[in-house]
């Protein structure tokens, strides 16, 4: 016994064989006080990367490494991966410590990280952006991704690959201009604008003026021609609120109610956040914009390009917070003429069911008939039915409004067939068009001027408009399209539209701010 004891405490103090140090402590790049190896996930492809490349330094011009830490500082400040800001803190560590090879080494790991996360964006960006943090390792690289990093080490093109890695629209570089603008600003005092009165109008005392200068200048707001010497809110400075407030989506109106200070007092951090997060996300949406319909659902807004052209804008109706419109890809197939609404099995339960209790009229008023099943041509009569003591959740029927100018989809229906079952039509509710914020429907997209969208659509893929008109009174009469087109409903918070970065609220909460 005491023999073996001796035996193990020779092999604890022996020196361990080089064979089972890595590859990196061996060539004496780290130590076994080094955290780097921890950080890495792609150890296996950088040894051999560094094998091949001789055993130099990567990342020895400066200007390339920065051009990476930039791209992590963007992810660090969307505020959505902890993985990438462990990587960028340590990395900066290692740059103040002018501890260049581990450096080097956490750079190049993490560079393939980037590629990874770059090319998977797309796919999985709808986890990483806006369902839960980007904390795990990453997927493993492809062959193909490795080889495209083992070729920019070798004809030391890195930066090139970075560039290559990188959005490229004009739309994400003025995001990325507007956030380097924010952060150079980032730690300056800012006054906080206050007013007195609730609303602010033409001719009221301005006392606060100043401040408010000061906040509308940060966004670059045009000023040359306000006039700075008058103490109350004068025709000069009009000009300027209603750009701030189309800006940010609000009715530029030049009054100044609670909703535009809110506005004006938003932090820089917050901005350049959002901005930052946008950015990122511009990574999911699609870059082409020849046929394709885009909505957007923080702007309200949908937008039909046709042959490169926009050739329809139109306001919508989104889901409001509880029964969101999911951020998806589909496709239009086709156009439904005077639909019949089958209502799903939430509304029934949770709206319709509650109010046939309050108003035994309500199932008559809105046209809709009690069925037994999808399809079917039996109506139930709703008298034979104790609606008072009725479990909705128990509900053994379906419910199907019949078409007509009071059906909830109104006379028009833009099929996108999908397992969540969200499609784009008409309402008869035209007035919620005109509010500032429309997250009022159960998740479907309500369209404004959806006679107009319907009629385009059809002269687009050559087909006969004046089946319209013919299908007039006759019930869920399709009209299938020639070409599919398809449809992404988006989630972008910040925007360039004509030179001029445009904020929108958060109304879903996805932004993580």
């Amino acid at each position: 016994m005491l023999r073996n004891n001796a035996v193990l405490l020779v092999l604890i103090l022996m020196p361990m064989p080089s064979w089972a140090l890595s590859y990196f402590e061996q060539i004496g790049w780290v130590n076994d006080q080094s955290q780097v190896p921890s950080l890495m996930q792609y150890t296996e492809v950088v040894e051999s990367i560094y094998q091949n490349n001789g055993e130099h330094l990567v990342w020895f011009d400066l200007q390339q490494s920065s051009q990476l830490e930039f791209q992590l500082e963007v992810i660090q400040a969307a505020n959505f991966s902890p993985l990438f800001s462990r990587k960028l803190n340590h990395l900066r560590y290692l740059r103040k410590s002018n501890r260049w090879y581990e450096y080097d080494l956490l750079a190049t790991d993490t560079m393939l990280a980037y590629m990874v996360y770059a090319e998977q964006a797309k796919h999985k960006g709808m986890e990483w952006f806006f369902e839960a943090q980007l904390t795990q390792p990453l997927p493993e690289a492809s062959e193909e991704t490795i080889q495209a990093l083992r070729a920019s080490v070798e004809s030391q093109q890195l930066g090139a690959l970075i560039d290559a890695y990188t959005p490229d629209g004009d739309g994400y570089h003025a995001l990325i201009q507007a956030y380097l603008h924010l952060v150079k600003l980032h730690g300056e005092p800012l006054p906080v604008y206050h007013q007195h009165e609730r609303v602010l109008r033409t001719g009221d005392l301005l006392p606060n003026r100043e401040a408010l200068l000061t906040r509308l200048a940060v966004l670059d707001i045009n000023l040359d021609n306000v006039d700075r010497t008058v103490g109350y809110y004068d025709e000069t400075l009009e000009p300027a609120i209603k750009s701030f407030q189309r800006m940010h989506g609000l009715n530029p109106d030049g009054v100044i109610g609670p909703k535009t200070v809110k506005w004006i007092n938003r932090s820089i951090k917050q901005r350049y956040t959002t901005l930052a997060l946008n950015a990122e996300r511009a990574r999911m949406w699609p870059e082409q914009r020849d046929t394709i319909i885009l909505v957007n659902v923080p702007r309200f807004e949908m937008t039909y390009w046709h042959d490169g052209e926009t050739v329809f804008e139109s306001r919508v109706v989104v889901g409001r917070e509880a029964r969101k419109t999911p951020v998806m890809n589909t496709n239009l197939d086709s156009i439904v003429l005077n639909p019949t609404w089958n209502i799903p099995w939430k509304i029934m339960v949770e709206d319709i069911i509650p109010k046939i209790k309050q108003d035994s009229a309500y199932l008559q008023q809105k046209n809709i008939d009690i069925i037994p099943k999808w399809g079917s041509d039996e109506v139930i009569d709703p008298a034979e039915i104790d609606w008072q003591h009725l479990n909705p959740e128990a509900f053994p029927y379906r419910m199907r409004q019949m078409s007509g100018n009071y059906n909830a989809l109104g006379l028009y229906k833009f099929n996108t067939p999908n397992r969540r079952a969200i499609y784009l039509h008409d309402t008869p509710s035209k007035s919620l068009f005109n509010k500032e914020s429309r997250a009022f429907s159960s998740g479907c997209i309500r369209v404004k001027h959806a006679d107009k969208f319907a009629t385009l659509l059809m002269e687009n893929q050559g087909l006969d408009t004046e089946r319209i008109a013919k299908a007039e009174g006759e019930p869920n009469k399709a009209i299938p399209l020639r070409r599919r087109i398809p449809v992404h409903i988006i989630y972008q918070t910040a925007w360039s539209e004509g030179g001029v970065v445009q904020y929108r609220d958060d109304v879903y909460s996805f932004d993580r701010l």
